[in-house]
This record gives structure tokens, C-alpha cells and sequence, in this order.
């Protein structure tokens, strides 16, 4: 991408952005799921997993409709040139979060505290995605591509569910299980 110039440049850039993340939480989460002990815990990260799949995807979808492709709404065209096969860029943030989460996952803890180390760690990575998400659907709707926007809106509710189970996990049995875990 050249100069970011106005809001449809902000939203590209955005949507590159969360392409990238989403491409290193896939690669991420295995990680967290083998590191985790607590059966729930994996469960969610290994279905979240999945559900960053199809964000990804929802994501390619995005970038389809606004490239014009047959059989998809074709007032916004003009990203054609701003989305190439090379139109690549990488999330320092998301990259940021995963560095310091392997690096806190390498640390000595009981399996208890690593549970709930492993939380920590994904909630920071919801919360950077929910901003994103909520900023690009923002910039969606203010340029009236509704599409966009619906999509982004289904990617936003899930970050909110699981960040919501994630905290239901952690409150109600990580937590407490780490705390007991030094006694």
C-alpha cells in the first residue's frame, strides 16, 4: 500500500492489519492449546482456532467484495489496486502480544498459573482485535459499504464471546485453581 490519503486507505490498511493477525493467531494458538492443562481451556482455544479460520476468511471475502469480483457488489472497485498479491503488511501489535506471551509461557509455573498465564495472554489479543475489528467497521459504515461492515460486525461478536468465556474461564476456575496452586 502506498499513502494512507483518506478513510477507504485507513479501512485497507485496517483489513490488511487484521489479516495479519488473524494469520498469526492460527499459527500461535497451537502453541497455547498444547501448553494448557486445564480441559476447558483447550476446548475453547482449539474452537476459537477454528473460528480464526473463518475470520480469515471472512476476511479474504472482504477483500473480494471490495476488488469488484463477479458476483459481489461492485461500487468498490477502487480497491482493486490497493489489494495486490504482494499487499501484504504485518501486525506489529499482534506480533508484540504473541512474542510476550511465548515468552511468559516459557517461564517456570505450575500448570495452574501457565492456565491462567495462557488466558491472560489471548484476552490481550481479543481486546487488540476488538479494537481493530471495531475500528474497521467503523470506517466501513462511515463509507457506506455495508457488506463490509456486516462482516466485520459477525468477526466483532465473536472476539466479544470469546473474550467473555475466556473471562468465565478465568473467574470462576483458572484463577482460583492458580491461586490454590501455591498453598
Amino acid at each position: 500500500m502506498e499513502k494512507i490519503i483518506d478513510l477507504r486507505d485507513l479501512l485497507v490498511h485496517e483489513i490488511l492489519d487484521l489479516y495479519s493477525a488473524e494469520e498469526q493467531i492460527i499459527e500461535a494458538l497451537p502453541n497455547m492449546i498444547e501448553k494448557a492443562s486445564n480441559m476447558e481451556l483447550k476446548e475453547a482455544l482449539s474452537t476459537h482456532l477454528e473460528v480464526t479460520r473463518r475470520q480469515k476468511d471472512r476476511l479474504d471475502k472482504i477483500k473480494k467484495v471490495m476488488m469488484g469480483e463477479k458476483g459481489t457488489e461492485n461500487d468498490e472497485s477502487f480497491f482493486a489496486t490497493l489489494f495486490g498479491d504482494n499487499a501484504s503488511q504485518k501486525c506489529k501489535g499482534t506480533e508484540g502480544l504473541i512474542k510476550e506471551a511465548d515468552k511468559m509461557l516459557e517461564e517456570n509455573m505450575s500448570p495452574a498459573t501457565r492456565d491462567a498465564a495462557i488466558i491472560g495472554a489471548a484476552q490481550k489479543v481479543e481486546h487488540y482485535e476488538i479494537a481493530g475489528y471495531g475500528t474497521a467497521k467503523a470506517y466501513a459504515i462511515e463509507l457506506n459499504l455495508e457488506f463490509v461492515a456486516d462482516e466485520l460486525e459477525k468477526t466483532l461478536a465473536e472476539e466479544y464471546d470469546a473474550d467473555d468465556l475466556l473471562t468465565k474461564l478465568a473467574v470462576g476456575k483458572v484463577n482460583i485453581a492458580s491461586e490454590h496452586a501455591s498453598a
